[in-house]
C-alpha cells in the first residue's frame, strides 16, 4: 500500500527536478524536490503551533498553489484533512468544523466565513487565513504564508495502517448538511490507478495535466491533482474555473491532460471564437460529475478529436466504479471499473434480490473493494442504510445489458445533479416554503446542455414573481450552486390520491412552459 505522500514522495525520487506543480494564475512552479520540501517546511510550521498526528485540520479553500501545499503538508504530519467547500454558506462550513472535531483549519480570507469557522474551532485553536483576514483580534487568526518551521524536526514518516483515517471529504446531496466520508489510507492506490488503467495515462513528463475540478472534491484531488503527481507529471492549479483562462492554459502549455465535468467542457466551446487548434496537445480527456448530453458528447468529440475520452462514473463514498471509454452515441452506458464488482438490485429489496438482465434496479457496488469508504463521519444511522451487506447503495437506477454493460436510469430519490454538485430537492423546497407569498413549491431536474441538469422551481403562489423569488433564494441559507435557475408557476402541482407529488407530470409540465 502507498499513501498520497508515498506517491508524491517517490515521484520526487525518481524526478526532483522536473517541475511538479504550476500556479496558473500566477505561473510560480515548484519542482518535485521543491513539493516535499514545502510541504515538509508547512507541516512543521503546523507541528509547531500544536497540530499533532491523528487531529483532524480543515481547509476551506479554493484552487489554489497554496491549497495543494495545504493539503500535503497535513498529510505528511499524519494529521487527518478535512476538505470542506468554500463555496458553502459560513454557517454551514462552520457546522461541518464544529462536527469533524477539527483541531486547526486553513481558510480562505472571507470576513464571514473566518467568523463562522473560529466559532466553531476549539478556544485557542489556530486558525490560518490567506492574507486579508490575518490581522483580526478575535482569536488566534494566523497568516498561512507564515505557517512554517524546521522539516528536520519533524519524526520521520511512518506509512499508517491501511484502514487508518486519512480524509474527510464532503458529500454535496443531502437533505441537511453534508455527509463526511471518511476514507481511509489504504483506498489510495484504487482511487488514482484508474487514470493509467481505465483512461490510458502513462507514466512521464508528458502529462501535463489541468485542475478544472475542485480539490475538495474526490474527483478533483484523486483523479487530477495525485494521479497526476504520481505519474511524474505535472498538474497545473486552476483557481475559480474561467473556460478562457482554460483554453489559454491549453494553448500556452500544451497541455495534454483535462478533466473535468461537462459543464466545464460545455463553457469552453461554447466560447466565441473557440478554435480546437488551440487544444491540440490534449491526449486525455475525462469526465465525471454528470452525465454528458449526446449534442455536447458530440461537440466535445470534434473539438478534441485526438484526445482519448473516457466517461466515469462514481462517488465520493467509492469513486470510479463504472467507465466507458470512447462513449460516443452512449453517453449513460458503462462498464464496471477495473477494482469494482457491481450489482443491479431491486429497489426496495436486500442487496441478494438482484434483477434480471434488462431490468430496472438500484445499482450496488461491493463496498469490500480497496478503493471503499470507512462510513460517514458520526452518522451511523446513514452509514448503516448505506451499507448493507457489504454492498453500497448508490442511490441510482440502473440495468444491466446482454453483453455485461450497464446503462444508467435516473435517481432513486430524485436527486438534481446540476455541474457535478448533487442538490436535495427538498432542501430548495424548504427555502421557497418560507416565502409568505408560496403556497406550495416542488424542485425538479431539467435537461440542459450545459449543467446535464438545471434546477426547476415549480411554484403555486400568490402576488411573486421569478426576480423575487430568486432575491429571496441569495439572501437564504442556500448555497449557490443549489439555486433555482428558472421558474414554473402553476394553478397547483400535479399530486395522486395520496397526495404524492407526481414528478413525472411535473416535468412534462415544466417542459411545456419552456
Amino acid at each position: 500500500m502507498q499513501t498520497v505522500w508515498d506517491h508524491i514522495r517517490l515521484a520526487a525520487s525518481r524526478t526532483p527536478g522536473r517541475i511538479a506543480i504550476v500556479d496558473d494564475k500566477t505561473d510560480r512552479t515548484l519542482t518535485f524536490a521543491g513539493l516535499v520540501a514545502e510541504a515538509e517546511t508547512v507541516a512543521a510550521g503546523l507541528s509547531r503551533a500544536g497540530i499533532a498526528p491523528g487531529d483532524r485540520v480543515a481547509t476551506v479553500l479554493p484552487n489554489v498553489l497554496a491549497h495543494a501545499i495545504a493539503i500535503l503538508a497535513v498529510h505528511r504530519l499524519g494529521a487527518v484533512l478535512c476538505l470542506v467547500n468554500p463555496r458553502l454558506k459560513p454557517d454551514e462550513a462552520g457546522a461541518l468544523i464544529a462536527d469533524g472535531s477539527v483541531s486547526s483549519a486553513i481558510c480562505v480570507a472571507d470576513d464571514a466565513m473566518v467568523s463562522a469557522v473560529q466559532a466553531a474551532l476549539p478556544p485557542g485553536a489556530p486558525l490560518y487565513t490567506l492574507g486579508g483576514a490575518a490581522d483580526r483580534t478575535d482569536g488566534d487568526t494566523r497568516d498561512f504564508a507564515a505557517c512554517r518551521g524546521d522539516a528536520a524536526n519533524l519524526p520521520a514518516w511512518q506509512t499508517p495502517a491501511a484502514d487508518a483515517l486519512a480524509f474527510v471529504m464532503y458529500t454535496s446531496g443531502t437533505t441537511g448538511l453534508p455527509k463526511g466520508v471518511m476514507i481511509p489510507h489504504g483506498a489510495t492506490d484504487a482511487r488514482i490507478l484508474f487514470a493509467p488503467v481505465q483512461c490510458g495515462m502513462r507514466h512521464g513528463g508528458h502529462n501535463r495535466g489541468l485542475g478544472l475540478m475542485p480539490l475538495f472534491h474526490a474527483v478533483g484531488f484523486y483523479s487530477g491533482f495525485i494521479t497526476t503527481l504520481s505519474l511524474n507529471g505535472t498538474y497545473y492549479v486552476h483557481s475559480a474555473f474561467d473556460p478562457a483562462a482554460a483554453v489559454d492554459a491549453v494553448k500556452r502549455h500544451g497541455l495534454t491532460y483535462l478533466f473535468g465535468a461537462p459543464a466545464h467542457f460545455h463553457a469552453m466551446l461554447s466560447m466565441p471564437g473557440f478554435d480546437p487548434a488551440d487544444v491540440a496537445t490534449v491526449q486525455t480527456l475525462a469526465y465525471a460529475g454528470a452525465v454528458m448530453p449526446g449534442a455536447l458528447l458530440d461537440r466535445v468529440k470534434a473539438a478534441f478529436p485526438g484526445a482519448l475520452m473516457t466517461n466515469i462514473y462514481g462517488t465520493t463514498e467509492m469513486m470510479n466504479s463504472l467507465y466507458m471509454t470512447d462513449p460516443a452515441g452512449a453517453p449513460t452506458r458503462y462498464r464496471p471499473g477495473f477494482y469494482s464488482d457491481v450489482r443491479i438490485g431491486r429497489i426496495g429489496g436486500s442487496v441478494n434480490d438482484v434483477c434480471d438482465i434488462g431490468e430496472e434496479g438500484e445499482l450496488l457496488v461491493d463496498a469490500r473493494c480497496d478503493a471503499a469508504f470507512l462510513g460517514y463521519l458520526n452518522r451511523p444511522e446513514a452509514t448503516a442504510e448505506k451499507l448493507t451487506g457489504g454492498w453500497y447503495r448508490t442511490g441510482d437506477i440502473a440495468a444491466m445489458l446482454a453483453d455485461g454493460d450497464l446503462e444508467l436510469r435516473g435517481r432513486v430519490d430524485d436527486m438534481v445533479v446540476s455541474g457535478g454538485e448533487n442538490i436535495h430537492p427538498e432542501e430548495v423546497e424548504t427555502v421557497l416554503l418560507q416565502h409568505e407569498a408560496v403556497r406550495d413549491a416542488a424542485v425538479i431536474g431539467m435537461p440542459d446542455d450545459r449543467w446535464s441538469e438545471r434546477v426547476v422551481a415549480c411554484i403555486v403562489a400568490d402576488g411573486v414573481d421569478a426576480e423575487t423569488l430568486d432575491v429571496w433564494c441569495r439572501e437564504s441559507v442556500l448555497a449557490n450552486y443549489k439555486r433555482p435557475r428558472s421558474y414554473v408557476f402553476l394553478d397547483a402541482l400535479p399530486r395522486n390520491a395520496a397526495n404524492k407529488l407526481l414528478r413525472r407530470e411535473l416535468k412534462r409540465l415544466a417542459a411545456a412552459q419552456g
